[in-house]
């Protein structure tokens, strides 16, 4: 329990936590009694915000009050914020988690395998460079205009969750100066069916209809907390910066404390794409490597 109390006046709670599991907010809300009812008063609570790591959170669309041991009101759950009866209104956040495991061949069909580098760059296609030549990649880039030793392990199809998991694996027997993580939208991740570890597209609109309806916001805002913690670990050891090529995410990220990690943002929609018309083409990771160039060096 946070805080237990009459509420006379308009309070903000501060609460900071570690890693929890889940995210979940529960007020129970009493006071209304029948003598209160009977001469016509008002008592009234109102939640008017919640924010998790920087991120206001969507507490219109998905608080919801349980109306419990009211005179004269039958129980029923009401989507609102104003608590002016007797009930327990309840907010909470999907879970998901950061680290996931390395699929089948995803460690085979990297550009390179690993070995001890300068710089280590993980990422999704978008840096592996799909329809793209190996020197057209922003990894190799990179290595030609700072002259240090870049190796590209970036996998087709990847997700924070695997990306993550690569990480470790890789600082588990080789060393590197820098990691450098370019990561897709949080929506792309791993779920386990049975045995079966599956990489999510994105746009999987079946098993992830719930983030959709959530949105960004919350998915940011819950991941932020467990990969700060992550990142901070990683840190003692070598230097370790994350972006990513998704807009909107960007802008969310860097509302977080996350964002003394984060490499600058380079907009790609101005950029021709690479053959397949989907990914950036060798223009955009120039320039992207640019940018990284200054930041790191």
């Amino acid at each position: 329990m946070i805080y237990a109390g009459e509420l006379t006046k308009n309070i903000v709670i501060e609460h900071e936590t570690g890693r929890p599991g889940n995210f979940e907010i529960k007020i129970k809300k009493t006071g209304k009694t029948k003598e209160v009812v009977d001469m016509k008063g008002r008592q009234e609570v109102v939640v008017e915000s919640i924010n998790l790591n920087g991120i206001d959170l969507k507490i219109e669309e998905f608080g919801s009050f349980s109306l419990k041991d009211n005179p004269y009101v039958t129980e029923e759950t009401l989507q609102t914020t104003k608590l002016n009866l007797n009930g327990e209104w309840t907010f909470g956040l999907l879970k998901t988690n950061l680290i996931g495991d390395i699929t089948t061949g995803a460690m085979e069909s990297m550009r390179q395998t690993f070995s001890d580098c300068d710089i280590a760059c993980f990422g999704c296609s978008q840096t592996y460079g799909s329809s793209l030549d190996n020197a057209e990649t922003w990894p190799s880039w990179l290595s030609r205009l700072t002259g240090k030793l870049v190796k590209n392990y970036g996998v087709k199809g990847s997700n924070i969750n695997e990306i993550t998991a690569m990480v470790e694996a890789y600082l588990e027997n080789f060393k590197t100066d820098i990691i450098l993580l370019y990561l897709p939208h949080t929506f792309r991740r791993q779920v386990r069916e049975g045995d079966k570890i599956l990489n999510l597209d994105g746009h999987d609109n079946f098993r992830n209809k719930d983030l959709v309806l959530h949105g960004e916001e919350h998915s940011i805002a819950f991941l932020s907390g467990s990969l700060m913690a992550w990142l901070e670990n990683i840190s003692k050891h070598t230097k370790i910066y994350f972006g990513t090529y998704q807009t909107d995410e960007y802008k969310l990220y860097n509302q977080t404390p996350l964002k003394k990690f984060m490499f600058p943002f380079l907009e790609g929609d101005d950029y021709p794409k690479a053959s397949d018309g989907r990914h950036y083409g060798s223009e955009f990771n120039q320039d992207l490597a640019k940018i990284l160039k200054d930041f790191v060096i």
